[in-house]
């Protein structure tokens, strides 16, 4: 990743033609790899003439596929179709509508999504609103992968030729490969436009992909509302609109158009955020109300399904403005009009009065009815309504549910609260939220029927997960929940450490129940240790969530934390011991990080993650286990909580986070501070802090910052950018080799670093999150 890293959304509102021009222009020269363009009736004569020499000029290879049922242009006049690009048709059980045009480079994406139109290089009848996705310097971006797995999943559900197939997973591995192995909006990339994700029609139909309302405001085209059609209805009924607005779209310029009538936009408000549905769906059931399903083995039966793409975003302000001279008219929903009508007889009839001449009546605001509660500072449901089984067992799910995960982490303090167990039933789901919270959500009132209209995958409430997991699977799972859970842990290092995430703690307990479902699934074999690193990495997740800086976690989420960390504490003393002479390192490492909240924890708060065994061998925590943990965490001092006391007895008081002491206040001499630290922690009594202990002190003013780790013999120090090893025999302590100046040193520079090695292993300590910490 290039420090130039950077990934874009805009919209255009004309067809994106002027991409390639764009790209020839690029100051690298970089080559382009691929042109994708997909479109119901592309123009093959226009492509030919004005865009398909400059793409073959920037080496790519061309492709277009279309419609089998439209082809707007005569036969004749596409000359090179077959030889100087290839050309394919889809046919589905309704009309191939994607318009999509993909410019693929190795470290450069360009993506747009458009209208469906006649002939989209023309201006005419295919103005509308493009959504633009462009990554460079090796940026990723959630809608990237979301595409791959559109283009790999595309030949299953339509009719194309063996070669067609190839070619379209063939993009979507090169996609994946480019562009979707890095996270998306790493530290080092910036982030600009809209947030989007795609939306298609090819497992469920488009108006399941919409959240449920209510929502303030629903704005439609104009043309769409008179007459009333069923899919204005269909969307009416699954936003649950207060207001119902006619719009008129327009462009960049601000000047009116006539919307967009060959494609979808579709606009809605929540308090003051508007959100967009945009691309080539039309309005209309065929478009809407259906998936794809099997068209491409299709019996013939059953109403048309058109196969869509749009984009779902959440934008600055709508693109269709409202229709000028708009009336105004009240209406609820039709139990309450019937209600009325028994009570009161209806008005008399007018004649209504006679429009002005020349002026044609504005389509009515429809209010549709009153608004329900939801959550205020909620973020958006997440694109998919996600369980055990299909993240377990598809790797697109999962891919895409990684991608929602970390759009939720990117939350920062001023986007957002820290969620309620009733916020992550909104933006989770109710079968999310279970395995997040476990009986806190069933405290809450979570259960088949939360009466949010939300139930668990697949639209039918909670799932249980599978008791043992298939085979084929295993594999996958292990890679997945493993790679996840190394790029939460990730986090602690990298970044602003003063930010503050409100969703880090429920999306890190989401996947620590994950993961522990996924152990007791037997995802690993007997004799495979793996997963003790994927447990240790979100055990330290879950110590170093964010907190509200005025408090606690809301309701009982603490507790929840407390329990689940105790689990966590007890899967890994399984194979070793927490403390003495045969202390296993791991195990060792995990007790000093969660003893506290072991010793708080209520082992029913996490009940639900004390799971049976689906295989021979699967690592499982018992209840009693975790309760037996807890006594002895209460029974014996606390390590951490004896080292305050003992510290601040010494005048060095400090906090103690992810295995560094952190001395508090500048020190005019922060090398005789950290000396004396960490003789004062490993001189605790009865030996209650065997392993190594790592100080840091900060100096005065422009002073020289120290760090030391100790465990004797071996200190190692860093001032400055200068590391050194000493040797300190008993019955010498640091604090007194370190009183007036310093010890001969036994190695410097890069011989000392790896010196250091051993102790930070040693204390559970992540190297690169120490490098990060001693950067600050």
């Amino acid at each position: 990743m290039t420090a130039t890293a950077k990934a874009t959304v805009h919209t255009v509102f004309s067809p994106p033609v002027s991409l390639l021009e764009e790209w020839r222009e690029r100051p690298d020269k970089a080559p382009l790899r691929e042109l994708l363009v997909l479109g119901r009736a592309p123009d093959l004569p226009s492509l030919e003439t004005t865009v398909f020499p400059a793409a073959r000029a920037l080496g790519a290879r061309v492709a277009v596929l279309g419609d089998a049922g439209h082809a707007p242009h005569e036969e004749t006049g596409a000359r090179q179709a077959g030889h100087g690009y290839h050309h394919g048709t889809a046919s589905c059980r309704g009309a191939f509508r994607p318009e999509l045009v993909l410019l693929l480079g190795d470290d450069a994406c360009r993506v747009a999504i458009g209208p469906g139109g006649p002939a989209w290089p023309d201006r005419e009848g295919a103005d509308g609103p493009w959504t633009v996705v462009a990554t460079d310097g090796g940026a990723s971006h959630p809608l990237l992968a979301d595409l791959a797995d559109w283009l790999e999943a595309l030949p299953d559900a339509v009719a194309v030729t063996p070669w067609w197939a190839s070619h379209l997973r063939h993009v979507a591995d090169l996609l994946i490969e480019l562009h979707c192995q890095a996270p998306a909006f790493g530290d080092e990339e910036t982030k600009e436009g809209a947030d989007v994700r795609l939306a298609h029609n090819l497992r469920r139909p488009l108006i399941g992909l919409l959240p449920l309302g209510p929502v303030d405001e629903l704005r439609l085209p104009a043309p769409s509302m008179d007459p009333p059609g069923e899919a204005p209805k269909l969307l009416r009924d699954r936003l649950m609109p207060v207001t119902t607005t006619p719009g008129v779209l327009r462009d960049a310029s601000g000047r009116d158009g006539t919307g967009a009538a060959d494609g979808t936009l579709v606009e809605w408000r929540e308090g003051d955020v508007w959100h967009r549905l945009a691309g080539s769906p039309g309005l209309t059931p065929e478009s809407l109300a259906h998936a794809v399903g099997d068209a491409a083995q299709g019996t013939g039966e059953g109403p048309a399904r058109n196969c869509e793409l749009a984009v779902l975003a959440t934008v600055t302000a709508p693109a269709l403005g409202p229709a000028s001279g708009a009336a105004e008219l009240a209406s609820g929903p039709a139990e309450f009009a019937s209600e009325s009508a028994e009570e009161e007889p209806p008005a008399p009839a007018r004649t209504p009065a006679a429009p002005a001449p020349l002026a044609a009546p504005a389509p009515p605001v429809v209010r549709d009815r009153p608004p329900v509660d939801r959550p205020a500072d909620a973020p958006p449901p997440l694109s998919g309504e996600y369980g055990t089984r299909s993240l377990f067992g598809d790797p697109a799910t999962a891919r895409r549910f990684e991608q929602d995960i970390a759009r939720l982490r990117e939350l920062d303090a001023e986007e957002t609260a820290f969620p309620t167990v009733a916020d992550c039933r909104w933006t989770l789901g109710p079968e999310l939220t279970r395995l997040a919270f476990g009986p806190l959500a069933a405290d809450e009132g979570s259960g088949e029927g939360d009466g949010d209209g939300r139930g668990g995958e697949d639209g039918h409430g909670g799932e249980a997960g599978p008791a043992v997991l298939r085979d084929e699977a295993r594999e996958q799972a292990r890679t997945w929940i493993g790679g996840l859970a190394h790029r939460l842990a990730a986090e602690k290092g990298a970044g602003d450490h003063a930010r503050v995430r409100p969703w880090s703690p429920p999306t890190s307990l989401l996947v620590t129940a994950l993961h522990l479902h996924l152990l007791a699934a037997g995802a690993w074999d007997e004799d495979d240790y793996g997963w003790r690193t994927v447990t240790a990495d979100l055990l330290g997740v879950l110590h170093a969530v964010d907190r509200p800086a005025d408090g606690d976690l809301p309701e009982g989420q603490e507790e929840r934390l407390d329990a689940v960390i105790a689990v966590c504490v007890s899967l890994l003393g399984l194979h070793g011991e927490f403390e003495g002479p045969e202390a296993d390192p791991v195990a060792a490492a995990a007790w000093r990080l969660g003893r506290t909240a072991v010793a708080r924890a209520l082992p029913e708060r996490a009940a639900d993650l004390c799971l049976p065994a689906g295989r021979r061998g699967a690592p499982v925590a018992a209840g009693t286990d975790v309760e037996a943990l807890g006594e002895r965490a209460r029974s014996v001092p606390d390590p951490v909580a004896e080292a305050h006391r003992a510290l601040a007895a010494a005048h060095l008081p400090g906090t103690y986070e992810d295995g560094v002491w952190h001395l508090a206040g500048e020190f005019s001499n922060p090398q005789g501070a950290c000396a004396k630290a960490v003789t004062v922690v490993a001189g605790l009594p009865g030996d209650l802090w065997p392993g190594p202990v790592l100080a840091r002190a900060r100096g005065r003013g422009a002073g020289v910052p120290c760090f030391m780790a100790w465990h004797r013999p071996l200190l190692v120090r860093q001032r400055g950018r200068q590391w050194t090893a000493f040797r300190i025999l008993a019955p010498a302590t640091p604090l007194a080799a370190f009183q007036s100046g310093a010890p001969r040193p036994t190695a410097q520079d890069e011989q000392a670093r790896r010196d250091l090695g051993p102790l930070l292993a040693e204390a559970g300590v992540d190297p690169l999150h120490l490098f990060f910490l001693l950067r600050d």
